[in-house]
């Protein structure tokens, strides 16, 4: 279920209890109770942990990737995307394990709409990632939309819009190391190529050479430079 939604059904929620106190009938808890403090909160989010780990195990005791997605995608995603936004619309900020393993399987799971609307959320509020990933949040972000862009490319599907969107963060508003802009660069000229859009692709193979220079564009650069070359002396005849 997408933030937007589980946003959407909460809200239908508070109106039927909205409903139910002008009716003066008892008003049942709700679990948005529980971040209606701080204290309450932290107390909420040990329960939410505990749940979690729980919900790890059994994600490290599948071994094929595809139980696992499935399990992310149609289980586990639910079961934790209500309290992810509540907390996200309770003004509260502290460091939130769920917050940050849900936005890791949205992008597990190629939700990347409500994956990266959680993860301005959390770089905004300074969330950090599991010690296991040995990386912040900007850099498995802006990983894990190329990988899945690489991937899309080969399989011969588009990758757009993602990947020129995320072009502006990784090479701009992100501090990330340069390899990984380089890759960014690197595929939208290489897709400028193939669509005979010579100037373009240059543009880009060169803008990834100059981030890493290993990235391996000196063939796809030279032949960009006799195409531009070759139409140019085209439109000088004409």
């Amino acid at each position: 279920m997408s933030l937007a939604l589980a946003h959407k059904r909460r809200i239908l929620a508070l109106g039927s209890a909205a409903v139910a106190t002008a009716a003066g009938a008892p008003v049942a808890y709700s679990p948005a109770d529980a971040l209606s403090s701080p204290a309450n909160a932290r107390k909420h989010l040990m329960l939410q942990e505990a749940a979690l780990d729980q919900d790890l195990e059994r994600l490290s005791a599948i071994k094929g990737m595809a139980g696992r997605q499935l399990l992310k995608r149609d289980e586990l995603l639910p079961k934790y995307q209500d309290y992810v936004q509540r907390y996200c619309e309770s003004g509260l900020n502290f460091q939130n394990r769920i917050l940050v393993q849900v936005m890791v399987w949205l992008f597990d799971t190629a939700e990347f709409e409500d994956g990266l609307e959680l993860a301005d959320f959390a770089i905004e509020q300074g969330q950090v990632m599991p010690e296991r990933f040995k990386r912040d949040i900007p850099t498995f972000v802006a990983d894990a939309v190329i990988d899945w862009a690489f991937d899309e490319y080969t399989a011969r599907r588009s990758p757009e819009p993602y990947l020129s969107n995320m072009l502006p963060l990784v090479d701009g508003k992100w501090e990330l190391t340069e390899q990984i802009p380089s890759k960014y660069h690197k595929l939208i000229g290489i897709r400028a190529m193939e669509a005979e859009e010579w100037q373009t692709a240059l543009k880009h193979l060169e803008r990834s050479t100059e981030l890493y220079p290993k990235a391996g564009n000196d063939t796809r650069i030279v032949k960009c430079r006799k195409a531009l070359a070759k139409q140019s002396a085209t439109q000088a005849t004409e």
